[in-house]
């Protein structure tokens, strides 16, 4: 009897053998069977389909996550009638369905709140002061705003049955921004020297020096005190946010997942990402179940293989229980065998899935490639 197992074995591991080398020499791709897609997408797609013959599409190209516009840059809510019954079918086909949710713009907002606004650095050609800039961008620490956040987010979690809260522009848009009253106190509260920093601007050499030509960058790369106590009071702004909206979804849904979407620079050089955003894939991944690194190529004049070097940079940088979902681009001209290499590139460089941006700029032949993928 022993015999006969020992030669059963034998002929198993045999046969195994054979097929995992026969399967192998077959293989065209190296992208494993379940590799997650999904899509970003505007609530006004709901209004141009109907609900059934977006998820149908979904289905049909093997989309397993969908990133839907909750709250965007003009600050209005999507249709809760819409959004019930968008997720309820989605996940009917198993779809996943993660709220999305812009953070540093909201219109409505800012015309409640006109003093919430951002201030631009001294600029010798407009003001040799920090000056406002009157637009939808809020500044994030002006004292009210956090809990208007938290507020909103409450709310998609407590009426929707979401499988995660995804944020995007979370950070700063350029480091000449959020010299504001209340930005100059809290620094100076850390130690930094608020006047030697509005220094840097207040003449146009200066402003040439240090802003056209990103001689700011430079000082935080080689430790100027203030420059480093500035930059980081702004990344821990950021993270503070964050903290406070996974504690928020601990207390009401401890079991969704918070993701955002990041800037691509940070993957490859931080010391600019975190000048310029805020935004610190090492520190910041640490409270994140997933980011998105948005690595629009075209967007930044690059060839499709960059996505794999944005890939490669994020996950070397972030913690190890966050994911890393690309961040690929289907807009403006972007073709089909253009959008499978992209996905191709982001696998190749480790990415735990793709996510495509977005729901209404997908031809038909990019549909069929993402289908194929």
């Amino acid at each position: 009897m022993k015999k006969f197992i020992t030669r059963y074995s034998i002929v198993l591991l045999l046969c195994l053998s054979f097929s995992l080398v026969y399967s192998g020499c077959n293989r065209e791709k190296t992208e494993p069977a379940g590799f997650p897609q999904g899509v970003w997408m505007w609530g006004n797609a709901l209004s141009d389909e109907d609900v059934q013959t977006v998820v149908n599409k979904l289905v049909e190209n093997n989309i397993h996550q969908v990133y839907f516009l909750v709250k965007g840059t003009a600050g209005k809510k999507t249709s809760a009638e819409k959004l019930t019954e968008f997720i309820t079918q989605a996940h009917a086909e198993k779809i996943k369905v993660h709220l999305w949710y812009i953070i540093s713009d909201d219109d409505v907002y800012m015309a409640a709140n006109p003093q919430a606004g951002i201030y631009h650095c001294p600029n010798p050609s407009v003001n040799t002061r920090p000056y406002p800039m009157n637009n939808n961008k809020v500044n994030l620490l002006y004292p009210p705003y956090k809990e208007y956040v938290l507020d909103n987010i409450r709310y998609f979690l407590t009426n929707f049955n979401c499988d995660g809260i995804h944020l995007d522009c979370i950070r700063y848009s350029h480091f000449v921004y959020s010299f504001d009253p209340y930005s100059l106190q809290k620094a100076a509260s850390l130690g930094c020297d608020t006047i030697r920093l509005l220094g840097f601007f207040d003449t146009e050499p200066n402003y040439t020096n240090y802003v056209t030509n990103n001689g700011f960058v430079n000082l935080y790369v080689d430790g100027d005190p203030d420059v480093v106590k500035w930059v980081e009071m702004r990344k821990d702004v950021v993270y503070d946010y964050i903290e406070a909206i996974r504690e928020t979804i601990e207390q009401i849904k401890p079991d969704l997942e918070l993701n955002a979407a990041f800037m691509p620079e940070g993957a490859t050089d931080p010391a600019y990402s975190d000048v310029f955003y805020a935004q610190n894939y090492k520190l910041h991944s640490t409270i994140l179940d997933m980011i998105s690194p948005m690595a629009y190529f075209k967007s930044f004049g690059k060839s499709t293989d960059w996505l794999q070097t944005i890939t490669e940079g994020a996950k070397g940088l972030v913690d190890p229980q966050c994911k890393i979902y690309s961040g690929v681009q289907a807009f403006d001209g972007v073709t089909a065998e253009q959008l499978k290499e992209q996905i191709q590139y982001s696998f190749d460089g480790g990415a735990e899935g793709i996510i495509v941006f977005r729901y209404g700029t997908i031809t038909d032949d990019s549909w069929k490639a993402i289908k194929e993928e």
